[in-house]
C-alpha cells in the first residue's frame, strides 16, 4: 500500500468516521423502523468505505457511484467476499423490499438479512483500508438486536 500524504490521511479519517456513524445512525433508524433513511445511510456509509480502500491504495476513483460500485466489486472478487461484492446491489433492492415489508406480504427479516450484509461489507472495507485495526462498528449486542428481528415492522416509518 503507498504512503498516504497528511490530506490523503486527514481525508481517510474524515471518510472512516463519517461511514462509521452513517452505520451506528442506521442502526438507530431501523430501531424506529425507519427504513428508507436506513437504507440512505447504508448508501452513505458503504460508498464512504469504499472510497477509503480506493484512497488507501492510491487509487482515485471517478466521480459517480458506477466507480465505486465497480470498485466494490473488484474488491469483493479479489477478497471472495460476497458481502463486497453485493452490497450496492442488495442495497438497490432496499426500497422495493421495504415496501412489501410495509405492505405486510413479507417479514422485516429480509431487510435486516441486507442490513448485516452491508455492514459486513462495511467492516471488511474498513479492515482492508490502512489503519483497519482501528475500526469500532455496530457492538455485538445491536447485532444480536437486529438478528432478534423478524415481523416486528409495524408499518410506520
Amino acid at each position: 500500500m503507498p504512503d498516504l500524504n497528511k490530506k490523503d490521511e486527514d481525508r481517510m479519517v474524515r471518510y472512516r468516521s463519517q461511514s462509521l456513524r452513517f452505520l451506528q445512525d442506521a442502526m438507530e433508524e431501523i430501531r424506529g423502523g425507519r427504513w428508507l433513511r436506513c437504507e440512505e445511510l447504508l448508501w452513505g456509509s458503504l460508498t464512504l468505505a469504499v472510497k477509503g480502500v480506493a484512497l488507501g491504495r492510491g487509487k482515485a476513483l471517478e466521480d459517480g457511484l458506477k466507480a465505486v460500485e465497480d470498485y466494490a466489486s473488484e474488491l469483493g472478487n479479489e477478497n471472495r467476499d460476497r458481502r463486497i461484492k453485493e452490497a450496492f446491489a442488495k442495497l438497490a433492492a432496499f426500497s422495493d423490499t421495504a415496501e412489501r415489508v410495509r405492505e405486510s406480504r413479507i417479514r422485516a427479516d429480509h431487510l435486516v438479512a441486507t442490513l448485516e450484509d452491508v455492514t459486513g461489507a462495511v467492516e471488511k472495507l474498513w479492515d482492508m483500508a490502512p489503519g483497519g485495526d482501528q475500526l469500532f462498528g455496530p457492538t455485538s449486542e445491536e447485532l444480536d438486536e437486529l438478528e432478534e428481528m423478524d415481523g416486528g415492522f409495524d408499518g410506520r416509518g
